[in-house]
């Protein structure tokens, strides 16, 4: 049987947030329990972390940068996804390690290798049972950003970033034992959204 942990992913502006939401309704709706988080975040320290990370202004190491989302990650774990799982919940996150290996390791500055070995010996076997990647074309998610467009944020500011983040998203394989799916996502919500569907049920027979 799974954990019952799954992870959303994607570029940002690939729909993964909207997608977690609905599939967090549908489960409600059969009478399960979820819990939504996301990362970095849903805890005090979390969010506080989150400040820091998305401050373009303040100097930060690439190494630095993702020692920060894996503090924040290890302190949602043991404060909220771990007590969850071992209540029957389902854990529903927006974000979790392949984000990091992908936007400071594939898309960054340290290198896949470098990420992969920093996630593999500070998280272990706290894993989600699997991973959804929401695909979308590169200029799809352009336009998409240009409507929400932000100032200051660390990571989409950066020259490239999108484009590079995208492409890693398409190849990125995780820890040893990862379950990655990967999700046409540029269709109407509710087309993607009964692909997710189909994707959890595949698991849940299993």
């Amino acid at each position: 049987m799974m954990n019952r942990f799954i992870a959303f992913e994607g570029a940002d502006g690939c729909g993964k947030s909207t997608q977690m939401e609905r599939l967090a309704r549908v489960m409600e709706s059969r009478g399960e329990r979820v819990i939504q988080v996301r990362e970095p975040g849903s805890t005090e320290l979390g969010e506080k972390i989150r400040t820091l990370l998305l401050d373009a202004a303040l100097p930060m190491t690439a190494e630095g940068e993702a020692l920060l989302f894996l503090a924040s990650r290890c302190q949602l774990l043991t404060e909220v996804i771990e007590p969850a799982l071992a209540s029957g919940a389902w854990v529903f996150a927006d974000r979790f390690y392949l984000s990091t290996i992908v936007y400071q390791g594939m898309a960054g500055e340290l290198g896949e290798e470098r990420v992969v070995e920093l996630c593999d010996l500070i998280l272990g076997k706290r894993r989600p049972c699997l991973h959804l990647v929401m695909d979308v074309p590169t200029d799809l998610l352009l336009e998409r950003l240009k409507l929400r467009a932000r100032e200051g944020d660390r990571f989409e500011s950066r020259q490239g970033m999108i484009e590079r983040t995208a492409q890693a998203f398409r190849s990125v394989q995780g820890l040893p034992g990862d379950v990655i799916h990967r999700i046409e996502a540029d269709g109407s919500e509710e087309k993607v959204a009964s692909l997710v569907e189909e994707v959890l049920n595949s698991l849940e027979r299993s």
